[in-house]
């Protein structure tokens, strides 16, 4: 199975006929059924950790910050379009969804 086809099938996206077809083939692939457990777990790790505070050691801080300051000025995050027409903030929006969505399921 594809990572795609993995996480549309721990995220119950796949169509009817294909989760059918994707259980089937875990009965007889253990290392599909592996990649499912893995993934299953980071979806539960995500939904663990949704509300927790996180925190950036200050030393990433500022080296993350020194980066910044370094680099010449270029177009923001909203200006960058992929060939597809989204932008990288498109993707971000896109992503959160997911995990949000994965987090409800």
């Amino acid at each position: 199975m594809s990572p795609e086809a993995v996480a549309g099938f721990v995220d119950n996206e796949l169509s009817p006929v294909a989760m059918n077809r994707a259980r089937i083939h875990l009965v007889h692939c253990p290392e599909c059924r592996a990649e499912v457990m893995q993934q299953r777990r980071a979806a539960q790790r995500l939904r663990e950790v949704a509300d927790e505070d996180i925190s950036v050691p200050s030393t990433l801080m500022a080296k993350l910050t020194l980066i910044a300051q370094s680099c010449p000025d270029g177009p923001d995050a909203k200006d960058i379009v992929n060939p597809k027409g989204a932008t990288i903030l498109d993707r971000v929006e896109f992503f959160y969804r997911a995990v949000r969505r994965n987090q409800r399921g």
